[in-house]
């Protein structure tokens, strides 16, 4: 049997053993945990470096422009034009206007009666030449005032050309007992077919009947070109 002292001995060398695997075991944790925290720090790190974004690159060039888009719908429809001057049709235009006014008094008495004359022939006012394009046609208008003494009347008319006449106006005044004179006024207007290209002449032509005197007073011829759209 080992003495007590001996025994005492052994117990106190296998406590050290203990503390001391009991050292080991702790420093070995705390190397592995170390060396888990050193692991994640560096993945850490290292992921970071990856991740963050290079420097901007040069902006390319532009892209081809691409295909032109279709047309769009047509919008509607306009309002219908005002109506043409005097009658002519709205879709008609004018190309041309000309005016010729006169406030001279003339006595026409000395005209032999039941025949035809131009006005042009005392005064030019009543007679206007126009240049007009192909297939245009005239639109001519004669406002006038007379003096007529019992018994006498006055036909007045347009002429184009001399060749296309318009309808008449005829201003009368009978035979009476009264005497004295009057005084009347008259409008008349001419639109002619389509006409040939270059110019055309408009002539106020009058013809007087009976043994009274007549005066030609205040007058007002005016010409247009009106051609068709």
């Amino acid at each position: 049997m080992l003495s007590y002292s001996r025994r005492i001995g052994v117990v106190k060398l296998k406590e050290e053993s203990k503390k001391q695997s009991k050292y080991t075991r702790d420093i070995l944790i705390l190397a592995l945990v170390i060396g888990l925290l050193a692991s994640v720090i560096s993945a850490a790190l290292t992921a970071q470096m990856f991740v963050k974004p290079g420097p901007q690159g040069e902006q390319g060039l532009a892209g081809p422009q691409g295909e032109k888009g279709d047309t769009g719908d047509i919008g509607p429809q306009g309002e219908q034009g005002l109506p043409g001057i005097a009658g002519v049709n709205g879709t008609n235009s004018i190309l041309h206007i000309l005016q010729n006014r006169n406030a001279t008094q003339v006595d026409i008495s000395s005209y032999n009666a039941t025949q035809w004359y131009n006005m042009s022939d005392f005064d030019s006012a009543m007679k206007i030449t126009i240049n007009v394009q192909q297939n245009s046609r005239i639109f001519a208008q004669l406002s006038s005032s007379y003096t007529l003494e019992r018994p006498s009347s006055i036909w007045i008319r347009i002429a184009v050309d001399n060749n296309y006449n318009s309808s008449l106006c005829i201003l009368s005044i009978g035979p009476s007992s009264a005497s004295g004179t009057y005084k009347t006024s008259g409008h008349i207007e001419f639109l002619t077919d389509p006409l040939n290209a270059g110019l055309h002449t408009i002539n106020v032509q009058f013809q007087r009947e009976g043994t009274g005197s007549t005066e030609l007073l205040d007058r007002t011829l005016t010409v247009m070109e009106i051609t068709v759209q």
